[in-house]
């Protein structure tokens, strides 16, 4: 796995408190701590093997498609002229290179059909090259904004401590350890392959500990509840059925399929061999220009075919179900909300962001 510069983007500081900077390392290495990074490594390693296999049979891409992902991910991040993507790839690091290469690997992770047998590694054990291009990755999708926002919960809450509580640090210590099969013959050891030490291990449990005892104070049943009032239109939740068709005249003949022979989506895709697709979206993540038309359907509504680009979807609803906080979905959304929104005045008061947003989610 081949990288384009040397590397330094790892050094980068995302944000500050106080004197103390957090680089694009720590992020990482915090999140190794709170077991986010495995199964994020894991796909990337398969995407990397995906991306090797195709390289070496000389399969071809679609550039089509690599220029839409790009475009979508301009759009996303409001990065409207060239200069200011190059700007925004300058301030974390990142060649336009490795931003075309990123797209190239993504396609080859989701379109190569042959074997693929990745390598058995792990984050740690993995060499600089392996977790340079790693961090390329987790920049462009995202996922370093996400670690760097939950890291920063967890450093203005101590921030804003007195003192720690060394009885909730070691029981934060004998958590982590039991959850990542550490004992303590072997901490040392492991600490080590990230470069960190036992105080640093000390000083991320105990931030850790400050933000979980915040947490359980703002996350009551009765909070959830006064937060989900407000929020049950938009938590909705819509079981689709979606058909993709090339016409405008084929989507007139699914709707017809469906709402005068009875036939399931499902049943005119395959009879048309047309793509078909089942998902489950809640109506805060619908599109807004199409939110409106879910705000009084029910179960068995059939869209108007909806144009997307030369071709045109249609849309059956095939449940709606109204938000519990006995759904665990509704309820993350819920204590993200009130997580936020509680923590929002310590990062105003201890954070100093650098490079890095925090990504409103």
């Amino acid at each position: 796995m081949p990288i384009g510069q040397p590397i330094t983007r790892e050094n980068r500081v995302i944000f500050s408190q106080g004197e103390r900077e957090f680089t694009a390392k720590e992020v990482v290495d915090c999140a190794v701590v709170r077991g986010e990074i495995d199964p994020l490594w894991k796909d990337f390693v398969r995407v990397a093997e995906c991306d090797r296999l195709a390289n070496e049979q000389e399969l071809e891409l679609d550039d089509s498609a690599l220029d839409s992902a790009a475009i979508a991910f301009r759009y996303k991040h409001d990065l409207i002229t060239a200069e200011e993507t190059e700007r925004w790839l300058e301030d974390r690091g990142v060649s336009l290179a490795e931003f075309s290469e990123y797209f190239a690997r993504q396609y080859w992770g989701r379109t190569y059909s042959g074997t693929v047998d990745p390598p058995k590694s792990s984050y740690q054990t993995a060499s600089p090259e392996e977790k340079d291009l790693f961090l390329v990755d987790l920049i462009l999708c995202g996922s370093l904004d996400r670690m760097a926002d939950r890291l920063s919960y967890r450093v203005a809450a101590q921030a804003d401590e007195a003192t720690n509580d060394e009885s909730s640090v070691a029981e934060e210590r004998a958590r982590f350890m039991a959850v990542a099969k550490i004992d303590r013959e072997h901490l040392a050891d492991w600490l080590a392959q990230l470069g960190r030490d036992g105080e640093w291990l000390d000083e991320m449990l105990a931030a850790e500990a400050v933000y979980k005892r915040r947490v359980s104070q703002i996350l009551t049943e009765q909070a959830l509840q006064k937060e989900l009032v407000p929020m049950r239109l938009n938590l909705t939740r819509f079981e689709l059925d979606t058909v993709e068709v090339d016409s405008r005249d084929a989507a007139a003949e699914v709707v017809a399929c469906v709402r005068n022979d009875g036939m399931e989506m499902s049943e005119v895709a395959e009879e048309g061999r047309y793509p078909f697709h089942h998902s489950e979206v809640l109506l805060e993540d619908i599109p807004s220009e199409q939110q409106q038309r879910f705000l009084s359907v029910k179960a068995g509504t059939l869209f108007d075919p909806i144009p997307r680009g030369d071709a045109f979807e249609v849309w059956r609803v095939k449940t709606r179900t109204e938000p519990s906080l006995q759904d665990a979905a509704i309820r993350a959304r819920l204590e993200g909300r009130i997580i936020e929104r509680c923590f929002n005045e310590l990062l105003s008061k201890y954070i100093d962001w650098k490079f890095f947003l925090p990504p409103s989610e």
